[in-house]
């Protein structure tokens, strides 16, 4: 603001504009009424005459900016003029800003030049005359100039100068609209001075005064709302991120409406040509097999859809179909949500609309572009197209599994009938296929597939769509095999399925997208796995077809698999009437047995103790178990008597009454963690004596994985079939990784790895299981009780597998056997053992894998760990000890032993024995139970044994 002509005296002894005129603020002309600038102006006229120089009253004036010497009662000061005229001083308070300058030394910094200013004449204090009051003494008319000045100049400040004008500016009430930031007067000085040296304006408003308290920063006009933190900010930045946001939606908007306007929904006959994907050997070049080439599709009205089969896919997918937008606003949220996170859309929650657009035209991606253009099609097609319409093309289009698309197709597949025919009951099982086609089929899983038709069949009540709850169907048909398909195609198959969809590539994808599924699987060892059942077992399930092998092959250190043999048949054979659709390497659950003895070997050496540690082998130990009962372990009828035994032994002649209180001795806790760290991921009962035995069931697949952790030094890996997955544009769209991981230190792999070799060598393997050409091998063999099931397990430096033989399903009825599921009495008229058929598959298998290979050793054992003499019960002291000689083949402790003066430890007992066999497990009852018999195939010690019939 430009002062014109008219001036009088201001702020900083200068001019400013005094003339009756409105400012460049919109404000009235300046006032020099006593109570301030909001009243009106008084006529110049009208003001009081200052008086002259030398008539003023002789109590001085404050010391000026720039001045030295004591300072003098100013004008207004009535201490000083009371005193300076001999009268005695008054409390009333000063008028005049000055006067405290006066009274504090002369300290005129902002802030009290502020303070002062408000006091004398914004609150109108005791003493400041009015109209119709007693006459203005000198120093109180001095004070009201000065005063109206600093009061109405503090709004405005200083913001240019030259010869012939000022410029002044308004001055926000948070003190924006600075030049900048202001430093405070020094003492003395009346006015604060900014960073050019020119002064400006004082007041309780002045800029940088908030600055000077610490309050805020000068230049930053602070917000009005939202919270502190919003506020505080600088504007530019508060601007900024509402034009972004703005910004942002108005795209969001744009790009919406732009697909929108050109998005065509075609009808179902016009969708995307479906691709069979193909499954090849781990070269990429031999194809292994392929995924629904001739899937099976037929549209229907919805007139021929029972209504009851309507409602039950309604329950299933999108209850609320008919009621609802065509598009779930939770869904795209959370599809934004987990975008801005940077991560894949994995969550489901789409209507029937939005599934029909995702499996008709676009791909199975799982990104937000994808999500965006389903949503952008689904509101256009809810718009376009009736419910019942949508509805229909859903059902004719939508996977079922079983290689069919649509609901006609589904039913005939599922149950032999028209859609229209559906029930209730069975239109619940179909209805429940569609979340997970392949792990609901009622004949693969049918404990799954029940428990989701029930959802349905509840959701439907609660719905009105049912009155009452029906039965189970039993009539679904069984599974058809594809054509010119094998077993152990259709079983890779399901294990390919399995880990995409355990990845996030659906079956649906699998089925139609043309991909290119690369395996592990070396087709030389695959080979050599089907040519090895066929040549052992070729005879056997020709009498016994219900008797189920199953074989795997890794490669150590990485997981890979190299062969897979998940069962002779699958789907329905006619000549036989067996049916089978599980894996016998992936999906049954067995016993181990003494397979698992390996773990608690593990397990003892991570504890300290040495393989040469010595115990006690008796025929027959009884244990306590943690709740009390007793467990009863036996070795097998027959087996010799030991006195004792190191772990070496033990473990070669797989002897039950040494490992299974080894493993009680260790700690049953350590021997199931240590099962866990190897791969085992199947449940275990805690704190079972009998877990050292394989009591346990667990999917053999689980104790090929522990077995190649020792072939790989250490080194568990995830077993995997899949290697490398491309698109139908031969981009590569999945690599899974083995995720391997040390989880064994080099001394227990290696002590562990020699026991395992004697086995082989000198122990219950030793005449079936020694490959060709002496290459080393460390294996196991396995014989749960009564025969339920046979296992052989072992490894090379190059190559680990395998395998199991049982029959039916291994099923226990308490403490035996089911009738059908023992193997008992199925060679030559006796039971199965671990070194029979398992252990000569595996044979045959391991010598054709490793022809051409390099034969390799294994590293020699460090018998790390304390030598250390473990018995059944404490040792009696010498005063307990017997004085006749032992004959019994007992250690000092147990009962009935006799002492021998020359053997006092009992080391030397019974050691004209030729060596001993491997039992088949203990029991877990209050009373022993037998182990099995001899029969006269099998007359009693190992030596007599008839070639490839040792025990376990």
């Amino acid at each position: 603001m430009t002062p014109p002509e008219g001036q009088q005296r201001g702020y900083d002894g200068r001019t400013a504009d005094r003339a009756g005129r409105p400012d460049t603020m919109g404000r009235p002309a300046w006032s020099d009424h006593p109570d301030g600038p909001d009243r009106p102006a008084r006529p110049m006229t009208e003001r009081p005459e200052r008086p002259p120089a030398g008539e003023r009253p002789a109590t001085g004036r404050g010391p000026r900016p720039g001045t030295a010497g004591p300072p003098a009662a100013g004008r207004g000061d009535r201490t000083g003029a009371r005193t300076a005229a001999g009268r005695p001083p008054t409390d009333r308070p000063s008028y005049h800003p000055r006067a405290t300058a006066n009274r504090t030394g002369g300290d005129t910094r902002r802030g009290a030049a502020s303070a002062t200013s408000t006091m004398a004449v914004g609150d109108r204090g005791r003493g400041i005359s009015d109209s119709g009051r007693r006459p203005m003494h000198p120093a109180e008319r001095d004070a009201l100039y000065d005063t109206v000045d600093q009061a109405a100049l503090s709004k405005i400040e200083l913001q240019d100068r030259d010869e012939e004008a000022t410029t002044y500016r308004r001055v926000g009430v948070d003190g924006t609209g600075g030049t900048g930031a202001r430093r405070a007067a020094g003492t003395g000085g009346r006015h604060a001075t900014g960073p050019d040296g020119r002064r400006g304006p004082t007041g309780p408003n002045r800029p940088g005064a908030a600055a000077a308290n610490g309050t805020a920063k000068p230049g930053r006009r602070l917000g009005t709302r939202g919270p502190k933190w919003w506020r505080a900010r600088p504007l530019w930045l508060r601007r900024l991120v509402v034009f972004g946001f703005l910004s942002f939606g108005l795209l969001m908007v744009a790009g919406m409406a732009t697909i929108y306007a050109a998005t065509k929904v075609p009808l179902p006959e016009n969708i995307k040509t479906d691709q069979a994907s193909l499954i090849y050997y781990a070269d990429g070049n031999s194809e292994v097999a392929r995924f629904n080439s001739d899937i099976d599709r037929y549209d229907v009205p919805l007139a021929k859809i029972s209504k009851d089969l309507q409602h039950a896919v309604l329950a299933a997918e999108n209850k609320n179909f008919y009621n609802e937008p065509g598009i779930s606003y939770r869904g795209i949220a959370r599809a934004l949500w987990v975008n801005v996170k940077g991560g894949e859309i994995a969550q489901g929650g789409s209507t029937i609309t939005q599934q029909y657009v995702k499996n008709a035209f676009l791909t199975q991606d799982r990104t937000f572009t994808r999500k965006m253009k389903e949503v952008v099609m689904a509101v256009k097609l809810d718009k376009k197209y009736s419910k019942d319409q949508i509805l229909e093309f859903y059902l004719n289009t939508i996977y079922f599994g079983r290689g069919v698309n649509g609901i006609e197709a589904a039913a005939q597949a599922y149950f032999g009938k028209h859609a229209a025919d559906l029930n209730a009951a069975e239109s619940a099982v179909i209805a429940g296929l569609i979340r997970n086609p392949n792990n609901l089929d009622p004949v693969k899983n049918p404990d799954d597939a029940k428990r989701r038709w029930n959802e349905v069949i509840d959701t439907m009540i609660a719905q009105d769509w049912l009155k009452e709850r029906p039965a189970y169907p039993e009539n679904v048909l069984p599974t058809k095999p594809s054509a010119n398909s094998t077993a152990q195609e259709e079983y890779i198959k399901q294990q390919v399925l399995k880990e995409l969809e355990a990845q996030g590539i659906t079956e649906d994808q699998i089925n139609t997208g043309g991909l290119r599924i690369i395996t592990t699987i070396d087709k030389n060892a695959q080979d050599q796995a089907v040519a090895a059942v066929n040549q052992v077992l070729q005879g056997p399930l020709a009498q016994h077809p219900d008797v189920r092998p199953g074989l795997v092959a890794l490669r150590p250190g990485t997981g890979e698999v190299l062969a897979w043999y998940g069962g002779p048949l699958y789907g329905k054979d006619p000549a036989t009437g067996q049916e089978r659709y599980l894996d016998n390497v992936s999906d049954a659950k067995i016993m181990s047995g003494s397979t698992f003895k390996v773990i608690t070997l593990a397990a003892a050496l991570e504890q300290g103790v040495s393989l040469k540690s010595t115990f006690a082998s008796p025929r027959r130990v009884e244990l306590e178990n943690p709740g009390g009962d007793t467990y009863v372990v036996n070795n097998d009828e027959g087996e010799p008597d030991e006195v004792s035994q190191d772990l070496i032994k033990a473990t070669a002649m797989s002897t039950n009454t040494v490992y299974v209180p080894l493993g009680k001795q260790i700690g049953i806790d350590n021997v199931e963690e240590m099962a866990k760290r190897l791969g085992i991921t199947s449940e275990i009962k805690p704190g079972l004596a009998g877990m050292t035995l394989g009591h346990d069931t667990l999917r053999p697949v689980e104790m090929a994985t522990v077995y190649n952790t020792f072939a790989g030094g250490g080194v568990r890996a995830d077993t995997h079939v899949v290697k490398d997955v491309l698109n139908s544009s031969g981009h590569s769209i999945l690599r899974p990784s083995p995720n391997a991981k040390k989880v064994l230190d080099g001394h227990i792999v290696r002590d562990t790895t020699y026991a395992l070799e004697q086995v082989i060598k000198s122990g219950t393997g030793r005449r079936t299981a020694q490959l060709a050409d002496n290459r080393p091998a460390a294996g196991k063999t396995g014989t749960v009780q009564e025969y339920a099931a046979a296992w052989f397990c072992g490894y090379t430096p190059q190559i680990s597998s395998c395998v199991s033989v049982f029959r039916g399903d291994a099923l226990f009825d308490g403490e035996h056997p089911k009738a059908g599921h023992s193997l008992a009495g199925l060679l030559n008229g006796r039971g199965v053992y671990g070194a029979d058929w398992p252990a000569q598959i595996w044979k045959a298998f391991m010598d054709g894998a490793h022809r051409g290979l390099e034969i390799k050793q294994f590293e020699a054992p460090t018998y790390e760990g304390e030598i250390q003499t473990f018995t059944p019960s404490p040792t009696p002291t010498p005063t307990d000890l017997p004085t006749t000689p032992a004959s019994d083949g007992l250690l000092p402790g147990q009962p009935g032993y006799t002492f021998d003066p020359a053997d006092p430890f009992g080391w030397n007992r019974n050691r004209n024995n030729n060596g001993g066999n491997g039992g088949n497990g203990g029991t877990a009852s209050p009373s022993p139970s037998p182990a099995p018999s001899p029969t006269p195939e099998r007359p009693g010690g190992i030596l007599d044994n008839l070639p490839g019939t040792d025990d376990d």
